[in-house]
């Protein structure tokens, strides 16, 4: 979910609790989480230290990197459960996976200057190939498996987005210009990403579906990028106002650009949309004075605050509107990761004795939050962190209310609503 150098530099529970905090979770209204006890499972390692996770999927399955006992790196996948040796997939490397455990990336096998895009699966690597060129990256992977990135043409002479899928790498073209990128693809192949205009006067985002380029336009300005789509079709990026002065965040859907605005400053970046169509991202407060998180939903901007800093940095939400980031603190002296659940701020670095420096880097719709600290004994590792239950038999005799209660609010979400039920 990479874009361009233009954005701003932003990417035991008691039972009845438990009841709420998953129904009030699943209406968008995010449980209170900040009196939640919570608890970790180290990821483990190679027989080295740990490097770092991705963001896991709904199941809980990670990749990542990790220091091997015999020297160098290697890949890992986690599928909820154990840490599997994928072995070297071909040195430094940028990897997505999804909930059936696939693994798309790219690495530089060779030790040269280009990488190459793969999928692994079954114990199977395979290379993607390019558009005729010496390289090309991933920058995307659905549930069923397709990957999105873009590749070196014929000469290397340019790049094209592309979608990969049952064996076919497909150039998904551009809009009129030389040049595009797949930014994000969602579970209908649908990629979103952006592309050079006729004569590469400019770049704008795009929707591509069922074979098609479509250009999304801008809000009044020259350039767009999109950012993400998610399973509704929702699209979101930024744009240059006209004049080209100031850029905002947008949210796209139905065929119209809307412009999300800021938090009283020149510039917004949106950062990613969840199912039901709640946008997280980062502006500037007044004066450009600070940098803060903000969610979108409804038509309505919030500003979530800061941990007692100046600026805040929004990076990841779950379906139930759960949002993870970072937050300067108190006297700006150091930068914590922190948990936004129903209007509340929680403070991650505090939450276990003996870590420091959690770095959160993403959260499932498990209410898992993936991420890396500091141990005791000085080793970084990767930590998958997780509301701690109730003993099973108290779960056990709510689960058929909570099925209950989530499928009449998953009923009253339609495909164009802005905003949880």
């Amino acid at each position: 979910m990479e874009v361009s150098n233009m954005r701003l530099i932003f990417r035991a529970l008691p039972a009845t609790a438990a009841l709420a905090a998953v129904t009030a979770g699943l209406c968008a209204h995010a449980p209170a989480l900040a009196e939640t006890p919570w608890g970790y499972k180290d990821l483990g390692s190679l027989g080295g230290s740990f490097i770092g996770p991705v963001p896991p999927s709904v199941t809980g399955a990670a990749i990542g990197q990790a220091f091997a006992a015999k020297g160098g790196s290697g890949t890992f996948s986690y599928s909820g459960e154990s840490i599997a040796d994928l072995g070297n997939l071909g040195g430094t490397s940028t990897y997505f996976v999804n909930a059936a455990g696939a693994v798309a990336g790219h690495a530089n096998a060779g030790g040269g200057s280009d990488d190459r895009a793969f999928v692994y699966s079954a114990g199977r690597l395979t290379d993607v190939g390019t558009l005729g060129g010496n390289s090309s990256h991933v920058t995307g992977l659905n549930a069923s498996g397709q990957v999105i990135g873009y590749s070196d043409t014929a000469g290397n002479s340019s790049s094209r987005a592309f979608l990969y899928g049952n064996g076919k790498l497909t150039d998904l073209g551009t809009l009129g210009g030389s040049y595009s990128v797949a930014a994000s693809i969602n579970d209908a192949g649908q990629v979103v990403g952006n592309a050079y205009t006729t004569g590469d006067a400019s770049s704008h985002a795009f929707l591509y579906s069922a074979g098609n380029m479509r250009d999304l336009g801008t809000l009044g300005g020259t350039t767009s990028f999109a950012t993400a789509v998610n399973n509704a079709g929702y699209v979101i990026g930024d744009s240059y106002l006209d004049g080209n002065a100031a850029n905002h965040a947008f949210l796209w859907a139905d065929g119209q650009m809307t412009d999300i605005g800021t938090l009283g400053g020149s510039r917004s970046t949106a950062v990613a949309v969840n199912r039901a169509g709640q946008v997280i991202g980062n502006a500037y407060t007044t004066g450009d004075a600070s940098t803060r998180a903000f969610s979108y939903s409804g038509g309505k901007l919030t500003d979530l605050g800061t941990l007692g800093g100046t600026n805040s940095f929004a990076l990841g939400i779950n379906s139930y509107g759960q949002i993870i980031g970072t937050s300067d603190v108190a006297g700006d002296t150091a930068r914590h990761s922190f948990l936004y659940s129903d209007g509340k701020m929680l403070d991650l670095s505090l939450l276990f004795p003996g870590l420091t420096n959690f770095v959160a880097d993403g959260i499932n719709d498990a209410m898992q939050i993936i991420g890396t600290a500091v141990s005791n004994s000085g080793l970084l590792r990767g930590l998958i962190v997780t509301p701690v239950p109730e003993p099973e038999g108290d779960w056990m005799a709510l689960t058929g209310l909570v099925a209950v209660v989530a499928f009449a609010c998953l009923r009253r979400r339609t495909a164009t609503a802005l905003r949880a039920c």
